[in-house]
């Protein structure tokens, strides 16, 4: 009986092993869903954009993008943000299993990965929609991380202006919902685990050669392949002087709601890039600017030392040069200038 153990433990041995490795081979074979979300006003529409010109290429490397409404569609667009809004507020973790489910049946396996992009997947609470998600797919979290001061003034002109008419009265709310970035991470760890979290930092210096698009690329596991991929494109998301979002903020004959960028389209048609400043008018002072960073610095620490270990700081100490900040009288001169603008952007569409 002793030599009749002594054999089977090796023959038992050899057995787990040959589980594992089935266990292993099997996990490999697993599909993987990515997901980039966001965050807001860091690149989005850019990378959204790349995506939809890029997608053949993504698909001849195996990832496949899914149309607007998270089907296998024409009108692809690289972005998904009002489908996955909708199954976000219902919460509806099954709904987004089954879509996805359809998407890789629909590939008839030759697709590995998913690639999903919405920048509103950032916002507390959303991570619940991917609720068991990891149990059946692998999962990739990447997120880009923007220093809160741009954050929130992007926020205002491209969003809240359009509602909201007092700029300080609307930043003291802002200020306590939006940019607390370790609280958005540890809600999407908690989901997809701490393996599938790509946290990046929304900053030239930090991109791989300078670039968001071959970081992205790099991002989502294809650094490989980056040269296979064509970057050449125009901005994706331009935005004119703060002069005139001051003048026009809270106009509801102007704006519909917060995603009605018919005006601002307008204008840049109309003007070209004449309103489109290489240094921006700043809607903060230098001392709200700073004391903002401050504030936001604790949040900043504790995601630095969770996900960037060995780098000094999370973000870049802030150029204060990179920002106009201009006094009540420039600021006039300012709001003129822009008006002015406009009425010979009109004078020559008149004329012509």
């Amino acid at each position: 009986m002793a030599r009749l153990g002594a054999i089977h433990r090796p023959l038992l041995a050899l057995g787990e092993q040959v589980m594992k490795l089935e266990g292993a081979a099997t996990h490999s074979m697993r599909k993987t869903v990515i997901l980039h979300i966001g965050a807001s006003k860091a690149g989005s529409s850019s990378i959204q954009s790349f995506v939809r010109r890029n997608r053949f290429v993504f698909a001849r490397l195996g990832y496949v993008v899914p149309d607007v409404s998270l089907s296998t569609g024409e009108r692809v667009t690289g972005d998904h943000v009002f489908a996955l809004e909708a199954l976000a507020k219902e919460r509806d973790a099954r709904g987004l299993r089954e879509r996805v489910d359809a998407i890789f049946e629909a590939s008839r396996r030759n697709a590995r990965a998913a690639l999903l992009s919405a920048e509103n997947l950032s916002n507390l609470g959303n991570s619940a929609v991917i609720e068991g998600l990891a149990a059946e797919y692998d999962l990739r979290i990447v997120m880009y991380l923007r220093r809160q001061d741009e954050l929130l003034t992007s926020a205002w002109q491209q969003w809240a202006s359009k509602l909201e008419s007092d700029f300080n009265a609307w930043l003291i709310l802002a200020l306590k919902q939006f940019g607390h970035w370790d609280k958005v991470l540890a809600e999407w760890e908690e989901q997809a685990g701490t393996d599938a979290m790509v946290v990046r930092v929304f900053d030239r210096e930090s991109f791989i050669d300078g670039d968001l698009l071959r970081d992205f690329v790099d991002a989502v596991g294809l650094g490989e392949h980056t040269q296979d991929f064509d970057y050449q494109q125009s901005d994706s998301n331009p935005s004119v002087t703060d002069a005139v979002t001051m003048m026009v903020a809270g106009n509801r004959a102007i704006f519909e709601n917060v995603h009605d960028n018919r005006f601002y389209n307008a204008l840049n048609d109309l003007t070209g890039s004449a309103l489109v400043e290489k240094t921006k008018v700043s809607l903060l002072t230098r001392a709200q600017r700073d004391k903002i960073i401050e504030f936001y610095r604790p949040t900043n620490e504790a995601v630095c030392r969770r996900y960037f270990r060995g780098r000094p700081r999370l973000f870049p100490h802030v150029d204060h040069d990179k920002y106009r900040y201009l006094s009540s009288d420039q600021l006039i001169e300012e709001k003129f200038r822009a008006i002015m603008t406009i009425v010979a952007g009109l004078v020559r569409d008149r004329s012509e």
